[in-house]
């Protein structure tokens, strides 16, 4: 790109794009961060950092959403903008050193309208002996995802686990529900 991001056309219009390709990947913003500081403002707007997705700054060769992570900065970016894919990964990165209460004081925005943090929410209220909140979270995520005996959920859950570990947490099955 060129000095200036699209200079004939409004903000507005600007930033639906940016939206749009970022929400594939943020990796798709590079070339607007780098375009200037129009281009970089319109990559920083909440409503591009809304729907940015995150996954791959978790998935790449190792997490780097962490402190001090290549892309941690532009992480909390994205968590205070309210994007719920960040709010997650932030819960579920977190959990191993600040704990599974806290941990589901990051969720908790995402309860019940994303799958992943709600099913994550209930699974830790299991981990801290919380049946009641454990029980009603469950019956949120029925409401709105899956069966709890589905596959679908088992996948989640799989997915779930898979990133705790990768993120240092112990091993869920020691708790009283193996």
């Amino acid at each position: 790109m060129g000095p200036q991001v699209l200079p004939n056309l409004p903000d507005e219009i600007v930033c639906n794009i940016i939206e749009r390709v970022g929400d594939e990947s943020f990796y798709n913003l590079g070339g607007f961060l780098r375009a200037g500081k129009r281009g970089y403002a319109l990559a920083h707007e909440p409503s591009v950092l809304t729907k940015c997705d995150v996954r791959e700054m978790v998935t790449f060769l190792t997490c780097q959403i962490g402190k001090g992570g290549q892309f941690w900065e532009f992480h909390l970016k994205c968590i205070r903008a309210g994007n719920t894919k960040a709010i997650y990964y932030e819960g579920l990165l977190t959990a191993p050193t600040i704990g599974l209460q806290e941990s589901i004081k990051i969720l908790e925005p995402n309860v019940p309208m994303h799958g992943f943090s709600t099913l994550a929410v209930g699974i830790f209220n299991v981990c801290l002996d919380k049946d009641k909140a454990a029980s009603k979270v469950f019956q949120q995520f029925a409401a709105y995802h899956h069966d709890l005996r589905s596959e679908g959920t088992v996948e989640m859950g799989e997915d779930i686990e898979w990133l705790l570990s990768s993120f240092g947490a112990e091993d869920l099955n020691q708790n009283k529900y193996g």
